[in-house]
């Protein structure tokens, strides 16, 4: 049987240990009390809150930080984030569009300390096929393969820049950013 409250993450789902863990961790919710929406996307504000938690989890052991206030209840993780230095106080103005991968990777790529993501993997720039380093995205994205957080969506690595992220991958990446037993070499 299941150890989570969702309806929609079952045991055998490939997802499934990944959304316990980082639903475990305090990291992710629902998108109601009863479904976790592994299929649907994060905004950009989403993806700023679960970095800002990430790195209050790693800092000093527990989440305190709450949503802000009303439409902006996002305030609070931006803030935080600016503060230490995870994202530029203005880098982002669009916080309810739908993050894309890349956006993603340069958000979580920050949102731990170097010394938390040691490369275990050696993968040279043009190694993965759609993002070169020289990409704006490209140093976040290689840092986390090389730190065997991502592995790319097919058998030759690819990212897909682009394209948008779905929940049931952001809980993979959550669980291997916080369990480094969980991350994979390459």
């Amino acid at each position: 049987t299941s150890e989570l409250p969702f309806i929609d993450v079952k045991v055998g789902d490939w997802f499934y240990n990944d959304v316990l863990v980082a639903y475990k961790d305090g990291l992710v919710n629902g998108r109601t009390a009863s479904t976790y929406v592994p299929e649907g996307n994060i905004t950009v504000a989403e993806a700023i809150k679960l970095a800002a938690c990430m790195n209050q989890l790693y800092t000093d052991g527990k989440v305190s930080l709450t949503n802000g206030e009303g439409a902006a209840w996002y305030s609070t993780y931006v803030d935080y984030c600016a503060a230490k230095g995870i994202i530029k106080a203005d880098e982002y103005t669009e916080l309810n569009a739908i993050a894309t991968r890349a956006q993603f990777a340069t958000i979580f790529a920050a949102a731990l300390p170097d010394e938390a993501l040691p490369a275990i993997n050696n993968i040279a720039d043009g190694k993965i096929p759609d993002v070169k380093m020289a990409d704006s995205y490209g140093a976040p994205v290689y840092k986390l393969y090389n730190a065997g957080i991502l592995i790319g969506n097919d058998a030759v690595g690819t990212f897909a820049p682009n394209t948008n992220i779905k929940r049931s991958e952001v809980a993979t990446i959550l669980n291997r950013m916080m369990h480094k037993e969980n991350r994979k070499t390459l």
